[in-house]
């Protein structure tokens, strides 16, 4: 369980959603712990990986290209640790390019993520998105 506060957990949300921008896994490597597992639910597949490195390195390249965050939410949990819901846009010179939906479980023990859930709805090309723009219009986006 973590001790950390609610501005803590700002300054961490705020870390991991900088350096995944700047696609700085340096820096992103910084806030895991050295043994921290990634457990990755993506579709049709599930996977895992220990260490600072590799997490760090997964977390930027499970999104598709450079591109920035369209929505952004980290929430602390009962027992102190983060949830992280977002949207990712591709930037491209052509438009929007493909986007993808997560969410992330990020088990904090102190300052250091030890632990990290994805759930990833899949990355979604601009041609599934105007399909489903027609086929499954959202009710709020």
């Amino acid at each position: 369980m973590s001790n950390l506060t609610t501005t803590d957990h700002q300054i961490l949300a705020d870390h991991y959603r900088e350096a995944v921008e700047r696609e700085d896994l340096a820096s992103l490597a910084t806030l895991y712990h050295p043994d921290v597992l990634l457990d990755a639910h993506v579709p049709n597949w599930r996977f895992q990986v220990i260490g600072r490195t590799e997490v760090a390195r997964f977390t930027g390249a499970a999104l598709p290209g450079p591109g920035r965050f369209t929505s952004f939410v980290a929430e602390p949990t009962a027992d102190g640790d983060l949830l992280v819901q977002f949207e990712w846009r591709q930037q491209s010179d052509q438009g929007a390019g493909a986007k993808a939906r997560q969410l992330h479980v990020l088990r904090l023990d102190d300052d250091r993520i030890v632990e990290q859930t994805v759930f990833c709805a899949g990355v979604w090309g601009p041609g599934l998105q105007e399909r489903m723009a027609i086929e499954a219009p959202l009710v709020r986006p």
